[in-house]
């Protein structure tokens, strides 16, 4: 025999959940069909109010939106033009604001954009690194989007030397350092020269590594002093000390004396990596054969080579034997993987100066369809 005057035990049950429901949490159990929200539980659509947060997953997209999930019963709506990067995955959480409720269509209109801005505000830190795509240049710098937040780097920031056209890197992503934050103001400052300073020195710490006495390598003049002039051998600069060159002046081994940006051949004397050191020797390459070698090319002219070596800072590219071109800081972004050692690429002939005996490249232009 069934307990409580014949009721199966289930009636039991909910007897007892009903004694400790308010009145109004009765009525609306007795007119839904179902049990009160507890806490915890999603909020119900009714409940919502334009401008709250809300959680869902995204099950679809369909025309140009995106089905989010929320409760497990209601669905909600976002327009994919709110999202200034990648879209979300399917199957990926994301936060939401409750706009409003169409009951035409049983969905419920949601919008990111704010929640978004909210999300960066509360996980962004000094010295966190973030990406942002570059939206517009101003007088002092760059405008970043950051998930909908404005940002701001100064023209100083961009990278470890400076860049004349910056208008070459809208729509770019990059990584940066947050290095200001003024919550008042909502201002955000960023640094992508620190990330790229960083990699510059993992960078030498790797050439020194490579470096062997005796190697023979084409590197540029980055500056010269009283002690000589400074080499970049692609991530780490040599030194051919100012005795060194003044001999070969004097032997006319040199036609002058060594510019910033020239081009020039060396030799590894001594490697000291603890104290980051590498001593050189010119080897000069006589200047009629440099002049032979690049009297076939002309600036505007697409060359293909290969990656010899690569840095942060400049891509330095194997023409043919005897013969590189430089593809500077400003374009080393454009090629990701395709700028690394080994690779072969296509580039353009911007500049040649003969007295420097330098070439600069740019990537490339992909060929229209």
């Amino acid at each position: 025999m069934a307990k409580g005057g014949g009721f199966p035990d289930s009636f039991d049950d909910l007897s007892k959940e009903a004694s400790t429901l308010s009145d109004a949490d009765l009525e609306r159990l007795m007119m839904s069909g179902g049990p009160a929200t507890r806490d915890g539980d999603p909020p119900s659509v009714e409940s919502l109010v334009p401008g709250s947060r809300v959680e869902g997953v995204v099950i679809e997209f369909r025309g140009g939106e995106l089905l989010i999930e929320l409760d497990g019963k209601t669905m909600g709506v976002v327009n994919e033009i709110e999202f200034t990067g990648d879209l979300p995955a399917i199957g990926e959480r994301i936060q939401a604001q409750f706009e409003r409720y169409d009951r035409r269509k049983d969905l419920a209109i949601l919008s990111v954009g704010g929640v978004r801005r909210e999300v960066i505000w509360e996980e962004l830190r000094l010295g966190s690194i973030v990406e942002g795509t570059v939206t517009a240049v101003n007088k002092g710098g760059l405008t970043l989007d950051l998930k909908g937040l404005r940002a701001f780097m100064p023209a100083s920031q961009v990278a470890r030397e400076r860049i004349e056209d910056l208008s070459a890197l809208v729509g770019q992503k990059l990584r940066c350092e947050v290095t200001d934050i003024n919550r008042a103001t909502r201002d955000v400052v960023l640094s992508r020269r620190k990330i790229l300073e960083r990699e510059s020195e993992e960078e030498k710490v790797n050439v020194l590594a490579r470096l062997s006495e005796g190697e023979v390598l084409t590197g540029r003049v980055v500056r010269v002093n009283e002690f000589g002039a400074f080499v970049d051998l692609g991530g780490a600069d040599g030194l051919i000390p100012a005795s060194k060159i003044y001999a070969q002046l004097k032997s006319k081994l040199l036609d002058g004396p060594l510019e910033e940006g020239q081009q020039v051949t060396v030799q590894v004397v001594r490697v000291d990596p603890e104290k980051g050191r590498v001593s050189l020797e010119l080897k000069q390459l006589a200047a009629d054969t440099w002049k032979r070698v690049i009297e076939g090319y002309s600036v505007g002219e697409e060359v293909t080579g290969w990656v010899s070596r690569a840095s942060p800072t400049e891509i330095v590219v194997t023409i043919e034997d005897g013969l590189e071109g430089v593809i500077p800081e400003g374009y080393v972004h454009l090629l990701g993987n395709e700028g690394r050692p080994g690779a072969i690429l296509k580039a353009a002939i911007t500049s040649i100066d003969a007295q420097k005996r330098l070439i600069l490249l740019r990537p490339a232009e992909p060929k229209k369809a």
